[in-house]
């Protein structure tokens, strides 16, 4: 410790102690500069070494290179040190106040006081300022006129920056490119397109040319079309009402809900109605993602609703193999709706006829992943069959948006038999896990066969007491007489429930 203590005086060593402490403490503090840290730590080392080859050579008056190595050694540890404070003041105590500047900014300032820095150690090691400062005046004139468009850009930066007119996360639109504007730097501006690909566009040129903010990334949303054709054979109202209450109901992800999405009549074309879907985008990072899931929700809803999408017109000649394809595929989807008839315990007690008649009344309706089949407390007169896909059952909770997945449906499962059977409001919330294809039965489709054989209802209501007692069992640990004494007082209610909502 003598030895160092006489190679450096106290302030030096305090002044080294210090830096490597504050590197230590940040560097467990902010991960996300370790590497600029690790960068500052080796300039730092490289000070000492400079600094201790200096003193083992005579000092700073032994000679030309000496002097010059010294130089350099306390400029690296003035810049070490406004490393340290940049990282401490930038990423310690500025979010901590919630206050933020751009990466331009940042560099602004560090480069500001990296020149005063330079200015400070070059003035205290006794070098005459004012010739150095003529001098550099002279080379940077040189060096600006040499440089004009590089600098045009910087000072494009500078401008945009000051001026604010467009932030990183905006959408914007400059000559042929459109994007989302990622970083705007010294030099360029980055741009990420709707497909993905990164465009770096001098600063020079976004000051030249004009520039369309499309849409804010501060809490701002941006209006977007999204077209579609339907064929003449439904009215526009029944499309509009179609989609504008999906959209209404669950909108995808990145579509704002207020103002609430809508489905507008665009123009008449020969054989088709031309509609878009108008809606707010609020995701920025992905507007051809939020296209896609918009197109998606269209072709779902309408899919439900029976409404066929119009495709361009093709020439089609029909033999008689085509009729016995299509004989086939009628057969093959009335055995697959039987059989996911056949599934569902509530419809054991009817007959092969009356099973082939429900058969008939079923609607295939599809979902995508994530939409809603149905929403807790919603009051609908529908169950769902599901034949293909998988969805999961979600029960949210009163006071706060969390829930809980309570079981996942897949083939031969059914949902909402409550709702069918009772009018009763859904117990719960169904999303779509994957592609979902379920067939729909509504209580029209059902209250034909309930009336002619009314004693259909005895049998459902005692299958639907069981169900329901079983669950109160699972929950309550419910045994024997209790159970069974349970089973007669919800079998009684239920029947008559039943009956009150068929009118039987």
């Amino acid at each position: 410790m003598q030895n160092i203590s006489a190679l450096f005086g106290p302030w030096i060593i305090g002044f080294y102690a210090f830096i490597f402490i504050s590197l230590a403490a940040l560097y467990k503090a902010d991960p996300g500069a370790r590497k600029r840290l690790g960068g500052t730590a080796l300039m730092a080392v490289f000070s000492i070494v400079g600094l201790l080859t200096v003193k083992l050579l005579g000092g700073g008056e032994a000679g030309r290179l000496p002097r010059l190595l010294e130089i350099v050694s306390r400029m690296l540890a003035m810049v070490a040190a406004i490393n340290v404070a940049a990282v401490f003041g930038f990423s310690i105590v500025m979010p901590r106040m919630r206050a933020r500047v751009s990466k331009f900014v940042e560099d602004l300032i560090l480069a500001g006081a990296y020149a005063l820095g330079g200015l400070a150690v070059i003035s205290a090691s006794g070098a005459n300022l004012s010739g150095i400062l003529a001098t550099s005046a002279v080379v940077t004139g040189v060096v600006a006129f040499s440089l004009q468009d590089t600098l045009g850009n910087v000072i494009g930066g500078m401008v945009l920056h000051l001026e604010n007119s467009f932030m990183p996360g905006d959408w914007i639109r400059v000559d042929q490119y459109e994007g989302v504007i990622r970083e705007v730097r010294w030099r360029q501006t980055t741009l990420e397109t709707l497909n993905g690909d990164i465009v770096v566009i001098p600063n020079i040129n976004l000051m030249k040319s004009p520039v369309t903010v499309l849409g804010r990334a501060a809490g701002n949303t941006t209006w977007r079309a999204v077209p579609f054709n339907v064929y003449y054979d439904r009215t526009p109202g029944e499309v509009a009402a179609v989609l504008d209450a999906a959209f209404r109901e669950d909108p995808p992800a990145g579509v704002a809900p207020v103002p609430a999405p809508y489905c507008g009549l665009k123009e008449f074309l020969p054989n088709c109605m031309s509609f878009e879907i108008r809606y707010y985008l609020t995701d920025f990072t992905s507007p051809a993602g939020v296209d896609s899931r918009v197109r998606m929700k269209i072709f779902y809803a309408l899919s439900r609703a029976g409404i066929k999408l119009s495709v361009p017109n093709r020439s089609l000649v029909l033999s008689e193999a085509a009729d016995q394809a299509a004989e086939k595929s009628v057969k093959v989807e009335q055995e697959r709706r039987l059989a996911a008839l056949q599934g569902v315990d509530v419809f054991q007690g009817l007959t092969e006829a009356e099973r082939g008649i429900l058969a008939g009344r079923l609607k295939p309706t599809p979902f995508a992943p994530g939409e809603m089949l149905m929403r807790q407390g919603a009051v609908a007169d529908w169950l769902y069959i599901v034949y293909e896909g998988k969805a999961e059952v979600r029960v949210h909770s009163e006071d706060s948006g969390s829930y809980q997945v309570v079981k996942t449906l897949g083939p031969g499962d059914f949902i909402g038999e409550m709702g069918l059977f009772t009018g009763e409001p859904r117990s719960a919330t169904v999303v779509a896990a994957a592609d979902t294809g379920c067939y729909r039965l509504d209580k029209e489709g059902f209250g034909g066969v309930l009336a002619s054989r009314p004693e259909i209802a005895d049998s459902i209501a005692a299958m639907l007491a069981s169900r329901r007692v079983e669950l109160a069992a699972a929950r309550e640990r419910l045994a024997g007489e209790a159970a069974a004494a349970g089973l007669g007082l919800a079998q009684k209610d239920l029947l008559s429930k039943i009956r009150n909502f068929f009118k039987l």
